[in-house]
């Protein structure tokens, strides 16, 4: 039963995420109510039941029939095994944090090619309270304001994500990361046929969700 609630928590915690994206920084997080973005129907109790109600309706609106995003869904179950691990002592609750706020970054980068500072200012400033400071992370935050006013090849966003992983990873680790987040950078670079910026933050992601649970199964 415990590990159900825990569950529960992380999928409701993915889901009041998922409204941060699709509202933050151009509406209010808090009204209007939840509601369709196609017919604009505010919904209801049994609407808004995390992976339940999207699987009952078939990710599609009760109201207008629009289909819904199918990443909703496996954000909150992604997020409900997070939530999992961490009641089990598999994740430290610095690691949690840094997995799911890196996640809302790396959707907005998906989307706009950027993030809100601001977002990225909570997230450091948990993990940095629950971890405590380093060199590496303010050799990432110097990197971060370099890139602002000089190209550098990567955007300040990237170091901003670099210094709050380095919080939690060991240099070495960090090494890891940069190669393996390059690597998934060359590969989707080749891939897309507009050969311009891509968005890099998703890769940092993955490197570091891949890494953290690589520590885990390796334990």
């Amino acid at each position: 039963m415990i590990n159900f609630y825990f569950f529960t928590i992380g999928t409701c915690i993915a889901s009041f995420l998922g409204l941060v994206v699709d509202r933050f920084p151009n509406q209010s997080i808090l009204a209007p109510r939840s509601h369709c973005d196609h017919c604009q129907h505010v919904l209801g109790v049994w609407d808004l039941i995390p992976i339940l109600s999207q699987l009952l309706h078939r990710f599609h609106c009760r109201y207008c029939h629009q289909t819904y995003p199918v990443w909703y869904c496996l954000f909150e179950v992604w997020s409900g095994l997070l939530f999992l691990a961490c009641a089990n002592s598999y994740l430290s609750l610095s690691q949690l944090l840094t997995l799911l706020g890196s996640a809302v970054l790396a959707i907005y980068d998906l989307r706009f090619m950027e993030y809100p500072l601001v977002i990225w200012c909570c997230l450091h400033a948990f993990v940095l309270f629950l971890s405590g400071s380093n060199l590496l992370m303010l050799f990432f935050l110097l990197l971060a304001l370099g890139a602002h006013f000089f190209f550098i090849g990567m955007g300040a966003g990237d170091f901003l994500l670099l210094a709050t992983f380095s919080l939690t990873l060991s240099p070495s680790k960090i090494l890891y990361l940069i190669q393996i987040a390059s690597l998934l950078g060359i590969l989707v670079f080749a891939l897309k046929k507009e050969k311009d910026r891509i968005p890099f933050i998703p890769c940092l992601f993955l490197s570091y969700h891949a890494l953290v649970f690589f520590t885990i199964f390796s334990r």
